[in-house]
């Protein structure tokens, strides 16, 4: 009888106290644990795709640019540690980031549309770095309504960021 009271008790502490648990890529004094992340955060792509992967991973460099951001980095900082992450992914599951687009440059449109629904699963952490990211002209003010409408083109614009660079601009 004592046996299983113990039993008992012990499973409702674990229920009740807290626990740490670290879902996202491992960081170390230096940030992001490149070589970390490139050799063990591997992507289901033999089952999903490789389109559906690097949508994954470049959502992924989406978001990290906004928890950069949030972090107090420079723009440039920010996307700078974003590319190396996606860098990492990308050549952590043999993956060409050239795959992504059309021959006209433009974005595959099902990779388009995964990249913005996974992009906006960072919805909070976007809206918070908006404000960093976007210098909106003088006597013009950051609205609640205006910032939900540059939260919502956010996926849109880092995308945009690819096919201009994707097309020598």
């Amino acid at each position: 009888m004592l046996d299983i009271l113990n039993k008992i008790f012990t499973f409702i502490l674990i229920l009740i106290l807290p626990a740490y648990a670290y879902a996202g890529f491992p960081e170390g004094e230096k940030g992001y644990d490149l070589n970390k992340i490139e050799k063990s955060f591997k992507l289901p792509c033999s089952e999903i795709g490789n389109d559906q992967c690097l949508a994954r991973a470049v959502a992924m460099g989406g978001c990290i640019y906004s928890f950069e951001i949030n972090k107090g980095k420079e723009n440039e900082d920010a996307l700078k540690k974003s590319d190396e992450v996606l860098i990492a992914l990308l050549d952590g599951n043999s993956l060409d980031i050239n795959n992504m687009f059309e021959n006209d440059g433009s974005i595959k449109n099902d990779i388009r549309s995964e990249v913005i629904s996974r992009i906006n699963s960072c919805r909070e952490a976007t809206k918070k770095a908006i404000p960093n990211l976007v210098k909106l002209p003088e006597g013009m003010e950051m609205t609640e309504e205006r910032l939900e409408s540059l939260t919502n083109t956010y996926p849109q614009y880092y995308l945009y960021m690819f096919e201009q660079m994707r097309n020598g601009k």
